[in-house]
């Protein structure tokens, strides 16, 4: 379906310093063998901007360009940027685009189905838990179709995608973990799609909901838990698996891969963010972004080490 421009573009600021408007992006295509996961973040009434970029290839090579404290630059069209990168509307067309030393993108992003709205107390359950990181919200499962070049290498994408738009006021030290997961598995009509998300406040306020649907139909869930595999360094996080427990009886179990990942960093917030491929209950044919905040060093300070150079910006080749 088009883009509505209704939300893409920039809110009205509130009057608190910490108002931001953010827009994510992750996608994965196996063909080419891409992904990527992509957030434009701008803080209005700081008039700076904040950007994590990542670009992997499954057989290694990757390119990541983190920025903090960036000049805001406001777009003439509906959308945001922050520096090498934009998501904004092209016409009727909702295109991303990404212009780094070591990798470029051109991608238009179509949405499959409708915009599913959400704020902290629809997560939480409880009013001002969460508040200072989840304000409004909306997000939805889309495709992205265009072409990705990465350290010289050109590659036509087509792939499913997922994204967000959140605004309103966000302190990145109003808690101290949190987990992200989504994808689907399948085409078509008979897709399943699946969302998890758990996260620790900073003043002991804890939730998790994970959500499944297929043909665009909720599929009751009584409970969701995750675990994740976490590398020596304590930062990266290889795979992850997701345990539904259906309302019907039985479990519904996703599993996902990764094939590369970055450090995600913001003020008072390092997260590993990575996209990968997916099997449910056993079986492939999926593909997912997971998002890990084990907040090192309470998110005062980069982490110390961090395997496969992902603290590093620019292209990164396989040794």
């Amino acid at each position: 379906m088009p883009a509505d421009a209704t939300d893409e573009g920039l809110h009205p600021a509130g009057d608190a310093p910490d108002w931001q408007e953010s827009a994510y992006l992750a996608w994965r295509d196996p063909v080419s063998g891409l992904g990527g996961n992509h957030r434009i973040g701008n803080e209005l009434n700081r008039d700076t901007a904040n950007l994590w970029c990542g670009v992997y290839h499954e057989r290694g090579t990757r390119f990541r360009c983190n920025g903090e404290a960036l000049p805001l630059v406001r777009l003439d069209e509906e959308g945001l940027c922050a520096g090498p990168q934009r998501l904004f509307l092209d016409g009727e067309r909702l295109r991303f685009v990404l212009d780094g030393e070591g990798c470029r993108a051109d991608l238009e992003i179509t949405d499959e189905g409708s915009r599913s709205f959400a704020n902290a107390q629809t997560f939480s359950g409880t009013a001002g838990a969460t508040g200072t990181i989840f304000s409004n919200n909306f997000h939805v499962f889309c495709r992205v179709r265009g072409t990705v070049e990465l350290d010289g290498t050109t590659a036509e994408v087509e792939a499913p995608a997922w994204r967000d738009h959140s605004w309103g006021a966000r302190r990145w030290d109003s808690f101290v973990s949190s987990r992200s997961f989504g994808g689907s598995h399948g085409e078509g009509g008979e897709a399943l799609q699946f969302r998890f998300a758990s996260m620790v406040g900073v003043n002991g306020s804890f939730f998790r909901i994970g959500s499944l649907s297929r043909g665009g139909e909720p599929i009751p869930v009584a409970g969701a838990e995750m675990l994740v595999h976490v590398d020596d360094d304590s930062v990266r996080c290889p795979s992850a698996e997701v345990r539904y427990r259906l309302e019907a009886g039985g479990t519904t179990s996703v599993r996902i891969e990764t094939i590369g990942g970055m450090i995600g960093a913001t003020s008072q917030r390092y997260g590993w963010e990575s996209v990968g491929d997916v099997t449910v209950d056993g079986d492939p044919g999926g593909w997912g972004f997971l998002e890990t905040n084990l907040n090192p060093r309470n998110g005062q300070d980069p982490p110390a080490f961090v395997l496969a150079d992902s603290l590093t910006n620019g292209v990164v080749r396989p040794s």
